[in-house]
């Protein structure tokens, strides 16, 4: 018997800016639904007894049309090649109240696929399989209660267990988000052969028959370096093999640390990173360590963006110094009025005038009419 552990598909995620596709969309959001069709097409060809699917479908309890559409059209596909498919809810598609009703109620009408969304332990029998799942429920006490119900199906050859959430005492499995499920490891001492969870993106093995798939594509600074995709498993002789799927690469640039520098120098700093590093289409992020207010202000924002633009996404931190007594994540969209001003006074001539001084004065001003406003 073989089958597919998938998991954290997030279809209708975007972010990392607002660059749309030539097909008219979110490039991020299409990004991720090219990766599930890459998943779902190779999951076709391997041709497994089923698929089990660990939650969080879609990145919120509303797709919109497009993404819902795009989601049936995928799962027709499976359903109509004959291979089933288990799939519950996640915290991210799990409706925070009950008359609102879930999303994966859709999926009901397809045969061969088999939705767990309602509050609720559920076991779907494949076969010589007994599939144990719960969805992510409405509160942590009720997912508690459930998960109490838990039992073996000892008539059945082989059973399988499925949850989306935390793993209890092991703080790499959180992903620090509101309403978190814990699933106290006990529950992996009950005998079942398999155990596929969901929640945490990063493909792991918390026990011998436990995983984690992880996340079909990276949604954060915090998966960089993390590959994506799939678990196939042969129960037949324990093989579990991780099919890697292609998603936007995503990098961290070496830190540069500016501390006494001059706008200039940090600059020449920057154009030697991002001119060295192949940023062309990627998701970037670097950091400015140690700025001093006045050099950020004086910065040529106008030449750093073009330096940036070749990324898909560069995320530009600077921290500024700790002798400011401020350790901040600065902004460096172009539009900001100290920006704008500063480019202005150092385009004029400035006759009998001390440039910085006037500068100076004029940020100084500046920013204490945005504090009056904040």
């Amino acid at each position: 018997m073989k089958f597919v552990h998938i998991s954290d598909t997030h279809l209708g995620a975007s972010g990392f800016g607002r660059r749309i596709s030539a097909s008219g969309v979110n490039q991020r959001e299409e990004d991720i639904c090219n990766s599930f069709v890459w998943a779902i097409d190779n999951i076709l060809e391997l041709r497994p007894d089923f698929v089990l699917h660990s939650g969080d479908l879609f990145h919120s309890v509303r797709p919109s049309n497009r993404i819902l559409t795009f989601a049936i059209k995928q799962f027709l596909k499976l359903s109509q090649a004959g291979i089933k498919v288990v799939i519950i809810s996640g915290n991210h598609d799990a409706p925070k109240q009950r008359a609102l009703g879930s999303v994966l109620s859709v999926l009901e009408v397809f045969p061969n696929i088999y939705p767990v969304f309602k509050n609720k332990y559920e076991t779907v029998v494949i076969d010589r399989v007994c599939i144990h799942a719960i969805p992510h429920c409405l509160t942590n006490d009720s997912f508690q209660q459930e998960l109490a119900h838990i039992r073996l199906n000892s008539q059945i050859d082989f059973n399988i267990l499925m949850l989306h959430g935390v793993v209890a005492g092991i703080k790499e499995f959180s992903m620090g988000e509101f309403a978190e499920q814990e699933i106290a490891d006990s529950i992996f001492n009950l005998g079942f052969d398999y155990v596929a969870l969901g929640h945490y993106h990063k493909y792991s093995q918390v026990r011998p028959n436990v995983f984690y798939a992880g996340s079909t594509e990276r949604l954060s600074f915090n998966e960089i370096g993390q590959d994506k995709g799939f678990l196939e498993v042969d129960s037949k002789n324990g093989n579990i093999n991780f099919h890697k799927v292609p998603c936007r690469d995503m990098l961290d640039l070496p830190e540069i640390e500016v501390a006494d520098f001059e706008p200039n120098q940090v600059l020449e700093k920057i154009e030697k990173v991002l001119l060295a590093e192949k940023i062309k289409d990627k998701i970037v992020r670097l950091k400015i360590r140690n700025i001093s207010e006045h050099t950020y202000n004086l910065l040529p924002f106008r030449r750093i963006n073009e330096l940036k633009a070749p990324a898909f996404h560069c995320d530009l931190r600077f921290e500024r110094r700790e002798t400011d007594h401020q350790v901040l994540a600065l902004s460096t969209s172009i539009g900001r009025l100290n920006q704008e001003f500063v480019e202005f006074i150092n385009s004029i001539p400035l006759e009998k005038l001390d440039r910085n001084k006037l500068l100076n004065l004029g940020l100084k001003y500046l920013s204490e009419n945005k504090a009056t406003e904040d």
